[in-house]
């Protein structure tokens, strides 16, 4: 059976809760019929090159990072995702390049977090975000080493928080945690804190 346009259009929103202009244009459907499903009000522009469904809500953690290959979630939004993190995090923890110039730094929204480029892929990872789509984020290593070599003192219990209920999952990896520290130059801090914690 033959779908016109709209109809793919709304076959792909269907099936996946979101669709992207990088969807539409490997299907060929020109993006006019994005225009015109928003000006109908079947679909709903969540930022740019991303659609919902105007009755749903949308992933927000997948459309905040598409299209921006530069940027991994981090910190307590990382750990939140691996429920560490005793309370949804108010802005959004993302870790970019020390050289980024995007659309993340105008979001007020946002918590950047910049790295030197060599250290920036340690530890990254893709998870299924809680509504389901797969993003980027690092490890709960990562985000713990992160945490150790942010000075900020104001956090230092949700930080306890996080350490003391991943020492007590089976799954922790202190030989990887020590791993990054060694390559992050904060192996004596992560050593020090683990000693006063434990």
């Amino acid at each position: 059976m033959y779908m016109n346009y709209e109809e793919q259009v709304l076959n792909l929103l269907n099936k996946n809760n979101m669709v992207t202009t990088k969807e539409t244009t490997k299907l060929n459907i020109p993006k006019i019929v994005l225009t015109r499903l928003v000006k109908k009000n079947k679909i709903e522009r969540l930022k740019r090159g991303v659609y919902i469904s105007p009755d749903s809500i949308g992933d927000e953690y997948y459309a905040l990072l598409y299209g921006a290959s530069d940027a991994v979630y981090s910190y307590f939004t990382a750990l939140y995702f691996y429920d560490l993190c005793e309370r949804v995090p108010l802005k959004y923890d993302v870790t970019v390049k020390r050289n980024y110039s995007g659309t993340l730094i105008k979001n007020k929204n946002v918590k950047l977090h910049y790295v030197d480029e060599n250290k920036f892929e340690l530890g990254q990872t893709k998870i299924k975000s809680p509504q389901g789509k797969e993003i980027k984020c690092y490890d709960v290593e990562r985000c713990l080493c992160d945490l150790i070599s942010n000075k900020d003192n104001l956090y230092f219990e949700y930080v306890k928080y996080a350490f003391v209920k991943y020492y007590r999952e089976e799954k922790h990896d202190t030989f990887k945690l020590y791993k990054y520290a060694k390559k992050l130059g904060i192996e004596e801090q992560v050593k020090e804190f683990m000693e006063a914690l434990l």
